[in-house]
């Protein structure tokens, strides 16, 4: 019986894994578009709650509509291979529906589709059919014409397709030990690495200098975190919180702000503008899942404490505490 439970935790561990690979696959192309990234973008924009959506729907970047439209490709897909051929169907499907808005039908897209979800998706030739009905009905149910913001805005208004309950995170289910935890090689090399980023960033590097740094940071601090989780107890949300940093450290470091911030000089302004916007406007997550961020960045910055990166995490957590109530009221607006 043993054997059985382990194999069980193990596929759910590398079926968590891979959930987060394809979230961290969905914020790469939503941030990057394909275009320029030799230099960064500015972050600050109005809230997603704030931009004066129709009652029914919620506002949304261009780039994510696109994710969002595209979701009942991603269920097809049984595989990463297929995932990737999903990601790609849907700014095809998205330029074929438009076509047919405008009474001017593509089919050299259309053709294109076919091709794309019998290959990439393994449907047939009837299923390939059903499919692109589906999907040019639903980019007019979503994405009414008469009710878009007018040109050249960046975003669009969606139709809540479901009402979702949004709760705070329920804090009793963390259970975390108070055992500090010997830093080892691998998390010193992290925090020097980091180090090395803030020093580049005050310095007011150029983009360029320090970008494949940020990702090795990124990827450093993410498994040394996991690790961390997992020996304070906190194994069963390992998974969930070690992914959440990912996108904190693009904000941080891979925008342009109006002050020059690392990790440890993060202001009241820049949590707000992060939780109410950015997070919403650049990770593709269930509704519900975006509330694992205020508890996953309190431990971050709780790890970065005992691995001797800041004296003491207790402003920081402070700060999360204060802007988390208000975070919690913009998710009901956008997605309840």
């Amino acid at each position: 019986m043993a054997g059985k439970k382990d194999k069980t935790k193990i596929s759910k561990r590398r079926l968590k894994a891979k959930q987060q690979k394809v979230k961290k696959r969905k914020l790469r192309l939503i941030k990057g578009g394909g275009g320029d990234t030799s230099r960064p973008e500015v972050a600050d924009q109005p809230g997603m709650s704030d931009l004066g959506a129709p009652k029914g729907f919620r506002s949304i970047s261009f780039s994510q509509a696109i994710m969002e439209y595209g979701a009942p490709l991603m269920e097809q897909a049984k595989t990463d291979k297929a995932m990737d051929a999903a990601l790609q169907l849907a700014g095809m499907f998205w330029n074929y529906a438009l076509s047919v808005r405008d009474g001017k039908v593509d089919r050299k897209i259309e053709k294109e589709i076919f091709k794309g979800v019998k290959t990439g998706l393994g449907l047939s030739t009837e299923e390939a059919q059903k499919l692109i009905q589906r999907m040019v009905e639903r980019y007019h149910y979503l994405f009414p014409e008469d009710i878009q913001p007018k040109p050249p805005s960046p975003f669009m208004f969606i139709r809540k397709e479901v009402r979702h309950l949004i709760r705070q995170f329920d804090y009793s289910k963390l259970n975390i030990s108070d055992r500090l935890i010997p830093s080892d090689t691998d998390d010193q090399d992290a925090i020097d690495k980091l180090t090395q980023l803030d020093t580049r960033v005050m310095d007011q590097a150029d983009y360029k200098q320090f970008e494949s740094l940020l990702t090795e940071v990124k990827d450093k601090c993410e498994e040394r975190f996991r690790q961390w989780l997992i020996a304070k107890g906190l194994d069963k949300h390992a998974e969930d919180f070690a992914g959440c940093p990912f996108i904190f450290f693009d904000f941080v470091y891979g925008y342009m702000h109006d002050d020059v911030i690392v990790l440890k000089t993060v202001t009241d302004r820049y949590w707000m503008e992060f939780f109410e916007n950015f997070l919403i406007r650049k990770m593709m997550a269930a509704p519900a899942e975006y509330i694992l961020w205020p508890p996953a960045l309190k431990l971050f910055y709780r790890f970065l404490h005992e691995k001797g990166y800041l004296n003491n995490p207790d402003k920081v957590i402070g700060r999360i505490d204060k802007i988390e109530p208000s975070f919690i009221k913009v998710l009901k607006h956008q997605f309840s």
